[in-house]
């Protein structure tokens, strides 16, 4: 069954590598993003139907409930785009519940079972994501990990809220308690959240390289990807190689209308390395901000194999983790004239 459904999700997955396909993800996104001002904006209506202190702070719980889901979906739709379109039904699903949250204030159990369906939602939407296993790299792979097992905890404890409520055990919280703890529940979650996707600090705090010289490449890889000239993919990459002389010398990938003019960020970095006369490479730091670490393309393996031979160390790095590999790693049998 498990199996099944992992084909279904594979097979609805949108196709990268399309121009058309790229539009078609992006329209999409777009889509939801309309549907939650749609939402927002006709929710507003509901204001004039406040009749205590209480239907008050539901509906505001609600509104606030819809903004930081708003704001997270465009975060993370910005930086990375959602590619299966499963993931575009569980978000219209997810439109109805917020509205549902927005529009359905009483009884009480009624909107607890609107947050409980919520965090439902959010499972399957990780789950889905996590389907895909042979398309994701093993740091994207634990990030979607952890973000599954925080979306089961909150549904699980919004369940618990409900049983609560029900007064099943003998206990029950009451209207007051029950929105302070939802309201707790989902400012608690968008943090944890926030946090397994985007952790704060710097390099040095996230990635810990085994030793100086890779913190220092990976640094200065980190800040030639800022300059990177990347107007047609937005995807920035910055390189620093260090030669055996001592010098680091950095590069970062720059694009051209015709893309075949396009040049690397390794390709940058090892111009510079050569015409300041350096013989030998040692090793370099490739530096992303996208959420799967990226090692060099085949041709610039060739050419750092050629400069550093096949001890050469090759550490690939974003804000979120490291990896260091050997140039005999990357490049087995490289090619030698």
């Amino acid at each position: 069954m498990l199996k099944v459904l992992r084909k279904v999700v594979i097979w609805c997955e949108i196709d990268q590598t399309a121009a058309g396909n790229k539009q078609e993800y992006r329209s999409l996104g777009e889509l939801v993003t309309i549907l939650f001002a749609v939402i927002l904006g006709m929710g507003l209506s509901e204001l004039g139907e406040v009749k205590s202190g209480y239907d008050l702070a539901v509906l505001f719980l609600g509104y606030l409930t819809v903004i930081l889901s708003w704001w997270g979906y465009n975060w993370g739709i910005i930086r990375h785009p959602e590619t299966n379109k499963l993931n575009y039904f569980v978000d219209v699903f997810l439109m109805a519940v917020y509205w549902w949250l927005i529009y359905q204030r009483d009884p009480l159990w009624m909107v607890l079972s609107g947050y409980i369906t919520m965090f439902g939602l959010y499972w399957i939407w990780e789950a889905v994501r996590l389907c895909n296993e042979e398309g994701l790299g093993a740091s994207k792979r634990k990030i979607l990990q952890n973000a599954s097992r925080l979306n089961r905890r909150f549904f699980l404890l919004s369940g618990i809220l409900l049983v609560l409520n029900l007064d099943l055990l003998g206990v029950t919280l009451g209207g007051g308690l029950s929105v302070l703890a939802l309201f707790l529940i989902v400012v608690g979650y968008r943090w944890l959240i926030h946090r397994i996707y985007h952790p704060k600090g710097n390099l040095e705090v996230q990635t810990k390289p085994v030793n100086d010289l890779e913190q220092t490449l990976a640094n200065q890889a980190r800040d030639a990807a800022r300059n990177a000239r990347v107007h047609l993919s937005h995807f920035r990459v910055g390189a620093a190689i260090a030669a055996e002389s001592g010098n680091i010398y950095t590069g970062c990938n720059i694009e051209f209308d015709n893309y075949s003019n396009t040049i690397h960020a390794e390709e940058s970095a090892i111009s510079a390395f050569v015409t300041a006369g350096e013989k030998r490479a040692i090793a370099i730091a490739v530096y992303t901000f996208v959420d799967d670490i990226a090692f060099p393309c085949g041709m610039c393996r060739q050419s750092l194999f050629e400069l550093g031979g096949k001890d050469m160390k090759v550490l690939a790095c974003n804000p979120h983790s490291s990896e260091t590999r050997t140039m005999d790693e990357l490049l087995p049998a490289g090619f030698k004239l």
